[in-house]
């Protein structure tokens, strides 16, 4: 379960921690738990932290609830590391798919029930649970519907993205927020401490930071340094790669370069109305190709003669 985004001591959300210690301690935790929130603030971070306190609560290396801190020569954080914790299932989007398909599900059913080794409860973690497919989905809500002694499940969700809402239902929902401190926070651990470097283009407090997370990955995948670029040269490049749908990054956040872009229009008073009248636009035209799978370059390149190539 543990990667490189994962972090040994707990950053943000300890009192969130706190909050489900003491619920579970009182033998009050939901049976199913669905964590949601903006993408990449820390909710796997927050579940690492409370699987590990619980799964460990009997070791005499137990987890450290004054520190938040887990410790490394417990034997439950050498077996989550690895991922072979007979108490813990972990289930993610298939990478080469991108989703959670109902084969993983099945596995899951498997899990449940087999007999337990010990007393600890059986906990199942569901990353990006936004992913699952229609038939995943309806595989994972027959499960959710039973009632288990001594099981817990965590859904966690991107909160920009669908979840099925009889999913929805079935859980006990709790939303995630950085303030803008634990934000600026977050940031610097992805950017190993540049986010000082950054452009004034990208040190905007509404950007997420799952933006500067594919930023750096975009910038590392294209030669590019992420401290030297702005707003003007990473539009440009894209324009000069023409790889737009193709491109994650590029499909992900090209509506917010967009907004970015006209903002500081509007900052500048530069023609105020007119680039006001654009952003409306632009927003339209974005969520109708959302919402009935239009032309994605269509609409890039429409942003590009229109606006970008006149500047």
């Amino acid at each position: 379960m543990i990667n490189k985004s994962m972090n040994v001591e707990l950053k943000f959300f300890k009192t969130n921690l706190d909050f489900f210690i003491n619920l579970y301690l009182a033998k009050k935790l939901p049976q199913t738990l669905l964590f949601t929130g903006d993408k990449n603030i820390g909710k796997l971070d927050l579940t690492y932290h409370l699987v590990n306190f619980i799964l460990s609560e009997h070791e005499r290396t137990k987890y450290d609830t004054k520190l938040y801190k887990i410790n490394s020569d417990s034997k439950t954080f050498k077996q989550l590391s690895k991922n072979l914790h007979p108490n813990f299932f972990l289930i993610s989007p298939n990478d080469n798919k991108k989703i959670i398909e109902i084969s993983q599900i099945k596995n899951l059913l498997k899990f449940l029930n087999n007999s337990s080794f010990n007393n600890l409860p059986k906990i199942i973690v569901i990353n990006e649970s936004e992913c699952l497919n229609l038939s995943s989905s309806n595989a994972l809500l027959k499960l959710l519907e039973e009632t288990y002694s001594n099981v817990f499940f965590i859904l966690i969700h991107d909160v920009k993205k669908n979840l099925i809402p009889t999913i929805k239902s079935r859980c006990i929902s709790f939303n995630f927020f950085l303030n803008n401190n634990d934000k600026i926070k977050r940031i610097n651990e992805i950017l190993d401490n540049h986010y000082d470097t950054l452009s004034s283009d990208f040190t905007n407090k509404y950007l997420s930071p799952v933006f500067f997370s594919e930023l750096q990955d975009y910038c590392k995948k294209n030669d590019l340094e992420l401290e030297k670029i702005n707003l003007d040269s990473l539009l440009s490049y894209i324009f000069f790669k023409k790889n737009f749908k193709r491109n994650t990054f590029v499909f992900n956040n090209f509506f917010l370069l967009i907004q970015l872009f006209l903002y500081k229009r509007i900052e500048e008073k530069l023609e105020i109305e007119k680039y006001f009248s654009l952003l409306k636009y632009f927003t339209k035209r974005f969520d109708d190709v959302i919402k009935y799978n239009l032309d994605f370059e269509s609409y890039v390149l429409e942003f590009k003669y229109l606006i970008y190539d006149e500047k």
